[in-house]
Protein backbone atom coordinates (compact mmCIF):
# COMPACT_ATOMS: atom_id res chain seq x y z
CA UNK A 1 0.00 0.00 0.00
CA UNK A 2 1.60 3.34 -1.11
CA UNK A 3 1.59 5.98 1.91
CA UNK A 4 -0.50 9.06 1.40
CA UNK A 5 1.46 12.20 1.35
CA UNK A 6 -0.63 14.83 2.75
CA UNK A 7 -0.32 18.36 3.37
CA UNK A 8 -0.18 21.20 6.33
CA UNK A 9 -2.73 22.32 8.65
CA UNK A 10 -2.89 25.86 9.97
CA UNK A 11 -5.40 28.77 10.82
CA UNK A 12 -6.36 32.45 9.57
CA UNK A 13 -9.34 34.19 11.42
CA UNK A 14 -12.11 31.87 11.51
CA UNK A 15 -10.97 29.91 8.47
CA UNK A 16 -9.11 26.27 9.03
CA UNK A 17 -6.35 25.59 6.39
CA UNK A 18 -6.81 21.74 6.11
CA UNK A 19 -4.30 19.56 4.06
CA UNK A 20 -2.81 22.36 2.31
CA UNK A 21 0.11 21.48 -0.23
CA UNK A 22 0.68 22.75 -4.15
CA UNK A 23 1.53 19.79 -7.06
CA UNK A 24 3.62 20.88 -9.92
CA UNK A 25 5.80 19.27 -12.70
CA UNK A 26 8.71 21.43 -11.37
CA UNK A 27 10.37 24.63 -10.32
CA UNK A 28 9.38 27.34 -11.90
CA UNK A 29 6.45 25.28 -13.93
CA UNK A 30 2.35 26.40 -12.39
CA UNK A 31 1.39 24.78 -9.27
CA UNK A 32 -2.15 23.92 -8.27
CA UNK A 33 -3.22 24.58 -4.58
CA UNK A 34 -4.90 21.44 -3.07
CA UNK A 35 -6.62 21.04 0.54
CA UNK A 36 -9.52 22.65 1.77
CA UNK A 37 -10.73 26.10 3.30
CA UNK A 38 -13.09 25.83 6.14
CA UNK A 39 -14.44 28.85 7.12
CA UNK A 40 -16.38 28.39 10.63
CA UNK A 41 -17.18 31.98 11.07
CA UNK A 42 -20.63 33.50 10.64
CA UNK A 43 -19.51 35.97 7.38
CA UNK A 44 -18.35 35.35 4.08
CA UNK A 45 -15.06 36.12 3.69
CA UNK A 46 -12.34 36.41 0.89
CA UNK A 47 -9.02 34.10 1.34
CA UNK A 48 -6.13 35.44 -0.38
CA UNK A 49 -3.02 32.91 -0.40
CA UNK A 50 0.09 34.35 -2.12
CA UNK A 51 3.71 32.95 -2.06
CA UNK A 52 6.98 34.93 -3.84
CA UNK A 53 5.15 36.27 -6.93
CA UNK A 54 1.59 35.16 -7.05
CA UNK A 55 -1.03 35.17 -5.32
CA UNK A 56 -4.75 33.51 -5.41
CA UNK A 57 -7.99 35.02 -3.76
CA UNK A 58 -11.01 33.12 -3.03
CA UNK A 59 -14.38 33.60 -1.62
CA UNK A 60 -15.33 30.74 1.46
CA UNK A 61 -19.41 31.51 2.67
CA UNK A 62 -20.01 31.73 6.11
CA UNK A 63 -20.07 28.17 7.85
CA UNK A 64 -18.77 26.74 4.65
CA UNK A 65 -15.96 24.52 2.71
CA UNK A 66 -14.41 25.65 -0.23
CA UNK A 67 -12.46 22.49 -1.46
CA UNK A 68 -9.15 23.08 -4.39
CA UNK A 69 -9.80 19.60 -5.61
CA UNK A 70 -13.25 20.75 -7.10
CA UNK A 71 -12.40 25.13 -7.41
CA UNK A 72 -9.22 25.15 -9.40
CA UNK A 73 -6.76 27.80 -8.13
CA UNK A 74 -3.28 27.59 -9.89
CA UNK A 75 0.21 29.88 -9.06
CA UNK A 76 1.94 30.95 -12.20
CA UNK A 77 5.04 29.47 -10.70
CA UNK A 78 6.01 27.01 -8.06
CA UNK A 79 8.36 28.20 -5.71
CA UNK A 80 10.18 25.15 -5.46
CA UNK A 81 11.12 22.05 -6.92
CA UNK A 82 9.15 18.68 -6.25
CA UNK A 83 9.94 17.09 -3.19
CA UNK A 84 10.78 20.43 -1.50
CA UNK A 85 8.67 22.58 0.90
CA UNK A 86 7.98 26.32 -0.16
CA UNK A 87 6.24 29.10 2.24
CA UNK A 88 2.79 30.44 1.25
CA UNK A 89 0.93 33.31 2.99
CA UNK A 90 -2.50 33.25 3.72
CA UNK A 91 -4.56 36.49 4.57
CA UNK A 92 -8.61 36.59 5.79
CA UNK A 93 -10.80 38.93 7.99
CA UNK A 94 -7.60 40.84 8.23
CA UNK A 95 -4.95 38.45 9.84
CA UNK A 96 -2.17 36.59 8.26
CA UNK A 97 -0.30 33.50 8.82
CA UNK A 98 2.46 31.95 6.86
CA UNK A 99 2.75 28.46 6.33
CA UNK A 100 4.91 25.07 4.93
CA UNK A 101 3.52 23.16 2.58
CA UNK A 102 4.80 20.36 0.47
CA UNK A 103 5.33 20.64 -3.31
CA UNK A 104 4.29 17.36 -4.85
CA UNK A 105 4.48 16.24 -8.47
CA UNK A 106 2.70 13.22 -9.92
CA UNK A 107 5.03 10.80 -8.68
CA UNK A 108 1.79 9.37 -6.54
CA UNK A 109 -0.88 8.47 -9.04
CA UNK A 110 -3.65 10.87 -6.09
CA UNK A 111 -1.88 13.75 -7.66
CA UNK A 112 -1.45 13.00 -11.24
CA UNK A 113 -5.42 14.55 -11.97
CA UNK A 114 -4.40 17.61 -10.45
CA UNK A 115 -1.27 18.59 -12.31
CA UNK A 116 -1.70 21.80 -14.35
CA UNK A 117 -1.80 21.89 -17.92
Amino acid sequence: MDAIAVGEDGSVGSVKLLSVLVVSENEGEPARLLGTLDNEGDETLEVTLSDEDDSVTVTVAANDQYPFDTNEAVFDTAGDAPGANTTITVEADGETTELTIPVLDGTLERYQPYLPE
